[in-house]
């Protein structure tokens, strides 16, 4: 098996969910490759790591993927030596977490540190279900019908403040490595959620990218690496890495060719 832990969650756009020209097992092998991108953007899994966590056909695999490349769901390229023989294939996504939230393109000038366009993404609903039970109970005949009680209001959403901070901090990234930060800044936010911690303002948001940008050094692998730290051990903010741990991006070696399938 390729050496590389899946992350935790598994992303499948809705896009890609019910799309009827594709298999049902095209769509559960999108959601494994994008649990297996990492910080360099891509998966390098083979078709005989596939077959053999899912018990198909490495036959089977190879229809699956060219069927999600068939229909604009992933790229697929190969990287050969200078002789020609292949020594890696790379999958990318086409379709990020970013379309997801339908955010699939950053913004093209960054403005200030959270522009004001970032306001729009948020959604206030000023009469809930509680609300309406409440005056309900005012209106009813009964006094001694109990009251129930409300519930906390859980309407910011800081994933669209994630995204103009991606695209200020990280514009000179391709699309893929910025779309693997922003799937990382998902996971943590659902991890906070989960605790019972959701971020709650925008100055929560403020001071988690700044400590990630103090901590990562600016590094966007680091960057990730650092979130998904804190989410995998159940953390409510990122911590520095371990003594020994560089941050680097590995290098690519010299007297390949490039290829797109």
């Amino acid at each position: 098996m390729d050496e590389r832990t899946p992350g935790y969650y598994a992303v499948i756009p809705a896009s890609v969910r019910y799309d009827d020209k594709i298999p049902a097992n095209a769509k559960l092998l999108y959601g494994e490759i994008s649990a297996l991108v990492g910080s360099e953007g891509y998966c390098f899994a083979s078709n005989s790591y596939f077959a053999q966590i899912y018990k198909l056909s490495e036959r089977t695999i190879r229809g699956l993927i060219e069927s999600l490349r068939d229909n604009g769901y992933i790229t697929v390229q190969v990287e050969r030596s200078s002789t020609g023989s292949m020594e890696r294939r790379k999958i990318f996504l086409s379709v990020s977490a970013a379309d997801v939230q339908g955010a699939e393109n950053f913004c093209q000038n960054p403005g200030k540190y959270f522009p004001e366009w970032a306001e729009n993404f948020f959604r206030y609903t000023n009469t809930s279900n509680t609300d309406i039970e409440k005056e309900n109970i005012k209106e009813s005949p009964s006094p001694k019908e109990p009251k129930k009680k409300s519930t906390p209001k859980t309407d910011f959403d800081p994933l669209p403040l994630f995204i103009a901070w991606i695209d200020q901090q990280f514009s000179h990234y391709p699309a893929t490595s910025k779309n693997a930060l922003y799937q990382a800044l998902v996971r943590f936010s659902e991890n906070r959620a989960s605790l019972k911690k959701p971020m709650k303002s925008k100055g929560a948001v403020t001071a988690l990218c700044n400590r990630l940008m103090r901590l990562s050094d600016g590094t966007l692998a680091s960057a990730i690496d650092l979130l998904d730290t804190a989410t995998s051990s159940g953390w409510q903010s990122v911590y520095p890495p371990k003594a020994g741990y560089s941050g680097t991006a590995p290098k690519q070696t010299s007297g390949r060719v490039w290829e797109e399938l």
